[in-house]
């Protein structure tokens, strides 16, 4: 059983960046609890850690998630630079490829640090 100091440094640690901070559970509010596409809003988030506040760090989180959804799934050659609406839903389930990216992006988005 943990004691007080022992929960506390529990939850702090939790709390800061390696934790994953309060992306992850904004991934969990913006998809439906049933979506598979939290885990790879996850990802996103995992991706987007340390490198969102500087330009260059964002263009590799975004190259990043390119790759992740070229692994994951089938894609053509640049079909990935044409997609202009990088909105998500709540319903936005991952079957395609460019709703993967979307995914992925949106947890690099959600990511503060």
């Amino acid at each position: 059983m943990a004691t007080g100091i022992q929960f506390i440094l529990i939850i702090a640690a939790h709390v800061t960046k390696y934790g994953g901070g309060t992306c992850y559970p904004m991934c969990q509010e913006l998809f439906s609890w049933y979506n598979p596409s939290i885990s790879i809003c996850f990802k996103g988030c995992d991706f987007g850690v340390g490198r969102v506040n500087d330009p260059k760090g964002r263009d590799e989180a975004q190259r990043m998630c390119k790759r992740f959804t070229a692994e994951t799934m089938w894609t053509k050659r640049g079909e990935l630079e044409e997609i202009e609406d990088l909105r998500v839903h709540a319903d936005m389930f991952p079957q395609t490829p460019a709703n993967i990216y979307r995914a992925c992006l949106a947890g690099v988005r959600r990511q503060k640090y």
